[in-house]
């Protein structure tokens, strides 16, 4: 079923690098500003996404300029498969905004393994 919301949402953020340096990348979320003021504390479950990708070693988000700096084993990893990772996350996310949405209240370590394994199992990393 098409779902519209998660169609602009999709739209508006962007991931964009202004930084690519072998082993450091920089990303710039487009719109940043336009997600809800709780995107903040899900910052913890988005680091650990990011980083169950092998060769990812630490990922730090700046709120106030909406850039995500990403630290990598170059000799693992290329910042092409990061940003597609990223995307990946992001598609996912989307695609099951019902399931995080009726997840609310749940125990965040019960949220998490939830999450990640449909993560998982929609990818290989």
């Amino acid at each position: 079923m098409f779902n519209f919301k998660a169609s602009i949402l999709n739209l508006l953020f962007k991931f964009e690098v202004v930084s690519d340096i072998p082993g450091r990348l920089r990303i710039k979320v487009n719109n940043f500003k336009k997600l809800p003021k709780e995107a903040v504390n899900f910052q913890s479950q988005a680091v650990e996404a990011v980083k169950r990708l092998d060769g990812v070693e630490s990922v730090k988000f700046n709120f106030v300029i909406g850039t995500v700096l990403i630290e990598y084993d170059k000799d693992k990893i290329d910042s092409k498969a990061i940003v597609s990772w990223l995307n990946t996350i992001k598609k996912l996310a989307l695609d099951n905004m019902d399931l995080i949405n009726s997840l609310e209240g749940k125990d965040e370590k019960e949220v998490i393994d939830i999450l990640f394994n449909i993560l998982d199992a929609n990818t290989s990393k």
